[in-house]
């Protein structure tokens, strides 16, 4: 209840910390009147509670974590996606609201008659929320004028400042995030930011920027490795059996209730009449569905652990029937047992790659956009368990460390068993083998190890549709997988006979948009989103620059 308690603070909230976009000054923190607000830690707890719309979980209408991130190579959205051809004049991500709010909590804190534990523990949550906030504006532009202060309207030198480096701004969100693994409480509450949300946060931010640093060579950033140390040190702090996976790889997506959930760190709460969401709903409709992806869908395993361009079990696409045999569960558990498209409709569904999108479902919920009711994990631990297999094995390419069979096992093999698969073993040398065969996949890249190859498909397949794919790409700097003409199984469904109404390839595989529509990444404009111009026509000339290729 308690991330729905936010939501019902966030118009008070705004009295207190809300800001333009990038100005930082139209509100001032006193409207409310600093000298009758900041009097406990009641009213501290308040405030906070509007932090808490930054985790969008299943979001509210069409923007979400889960399934509606469908710019990537796992999905293909029931209209073609491009990237954008010019720098656009506004953006909803070039906004400092939470820097400020986040900024004024750290400034208030000190006046507030509570014990220094508690200064400490608030303190930590206002920077836990600061690293938050400038790790997502990091991965969406690079570098981005770093704010420590709320700002007013006099001072025009600092809201105006350059953009610092990235080098600069992730070493702040790095100090921020040790502050609040150090200070936040271990348990303030049920379903609230407490010490281990803190440090799942320091793995994620740790894994992408450490990863970025090693892949993106051109961009000569340092200290790579303190990043991944950090974050595989974060990742055992979790890793000491105090969460565990449960039977079913679905539960935590389509759950009425995710409290006391052994697998889930952090969730945001959904209930009829107050917060509500509409995954279900868009998978659950004559809407048509944004479906997996030939590439997704031939990604998963078989079930003797091989990939299926190896695996003898693996009896082909001809039928949905034949492509789910001797299968990853996690197949099983994302897309149904029928397929549906243009000209072939099942109960009125129809899903742009034919695969139609399983994974979210409960018949408990409302069923209707936007009334569902399933609760959305924010945190939790396959994601720690992933991160901590390739954090380690990307130390071992820098030669910090060995890769070892008790890592595989503690990590990915979890996730393996209970996917009902062969588990990976360890053979040295930046190999792997499931049973006694090693694996030797023919689609993977000559510059990425079968064992980082592994690792990564496992990530793939565990968070399919969870939002992570598009921001892994960039960090892995494999940006082409997103291009048409590059990585046409990308843009490809499911085999289907000729029924005279659906788009098909020469091999029969539903083709989603004409062959007109193109989609070609530019290296490096499109590892980075631009800055939007209207923003850049604000500061003196010459001030705020531009990214590369924009």
């Amino acid at each position: 209840m308690k991330l729905i308690k936010s939501i019902l603070y966030l118009s008070f909230i705004a009295i207190l910390g809300t800001s333009c976009s990038k100005d930082l000054n139209v509100d001032t923190p006193d409207q409310f009147s600093d000298d009758n607000f900041w009097t406990s830690e009641n009213n501290v707890r308040t405030y906070n509670w509007g932090f808490y719309a930054l985790f969008t979980g299943f979001g509210t209408g069409t923007t979400a974590d889960f399934y509606f991130s469908t710019l990537s190579d796992d999905q293909n959205a029931s209209t073609f996606q491009n990237f954008a051809l010019t720098a656009p004049t506004t953006s909803a991500d070039w906004d400092w609201t939470y820097v400020r709010k986040a900024n004024i909590m750290l400034e208030r804190i000190s006046q507030v008659p509570m014990s220094d534990e508690a200064k400490k523990h608030w303190n930590g949550i206002a920077k836990f929320f600061r690293a938050m906030d400038y790790f997502n504006k990091v991965k969406t532009f690079g570098g981005v004028p770093y704010i420590s202060k709320s700002l007013d309207v006099s001072q025009a030198d600092v809201i105006y400042k350059p953009r610092d480096s990235r080098q600069l701004v992730m070493d702040s969100v790095l100090s921020d995030i040790n502050y609040a693994v150090a200070n936040i409480r271990v348990n303030d509450g049920d379903n609230v930011v407490n010490r281990d949300v803190a440090l799942a946060l320091k793995a994620r931010i740790c894994l992408f920027e450490g990863s970025y640093r090693v892949y993106h060579t051109e961009l000569s950033l340092p200290d790579a490795d303190k990043f991944l140390t950090e974050g595989k040190d974060a990742c055992e702090k979790l890793m000491t059996g105090k969460y565990l996976l449960n039977a079913d790889y679905r539960s935590i997506y389509s759950s009425m209730d995710l409290a006391g959930n052994k697998e889930v760190l952090l969730y945001k709460k959904y209930l009829a009449g107050v917060l509500t969401h509409s995954v279900i709903g868009y998978t659950n409709s004559t809407t048509q569905m944004s479906g997996l992806t030939k590439s997704a869908v031939e990604a998963y395993p078989a079930t003797d652990g091989l990939p299926i361009s190896q695996s003898p079990l693996y009896q082909g696409d001809n039928t949905i029937t034949t492509l789910r045999a001797n299968r990853d569960n996690r197949l099983l558990g994302t897309i149904d047992n029928f397929l549906c498209y243009n000209g072939t409709l099942v109960n009125g569904y129809s899903s742009s790659t034919g695969y139609r999108p399983s994974k979210f479902l409960n018949p408990a919920s409302n069923q209707l956009a936007p009334f569902n009711e399933t609760d959305a994990p924010i945190f939790y631990y396959p994601e720690v368990l992933l991160n901590y297999a390739e954090i380690t094995a990307i130390l071992d390419q820098l030669g910090k460390l060995t890769f070892t069979q008790g890592d595989m096992d503690k990590s990915v093999n979890l996730l393996r068993t209970r996917a009902g698969i062969t588990k990976l073993n360890v053979t040295g040398g930046g190999n792997v083998s499931a049973g006694a065969i090693a694996i030797v996949d023919p689609k993977r890249d000559a510059d990425v190890s079968p064992l980082m190859w592994e690792i990564r498909r496992e990530r793939r397949v565990e968070l399919m549709m969870n939002g992570f794919r598009y921001q892994d790409l960039m960090r892995w700097k494999k940006g082409k997988y997103l291009d048409r003409a590059q990585n046409v199984e990308a843009f490809l469904g499911a085999k289907v006979p000729d029924n005279g109404k659906v788009l098909r390839n020469t091999d029969g595989y539903i083709v989603p948009y004409a062959t007109t529509l193109t989609r070609t990444f530019v290296d490096p404009k499109n590892y980075l989103s631009a800055i939007p111009t209207a923003q850049i026509s604000l500061y003196p000339s010459n001030t705020l620059q531009q990214n590369p290729g924009w």
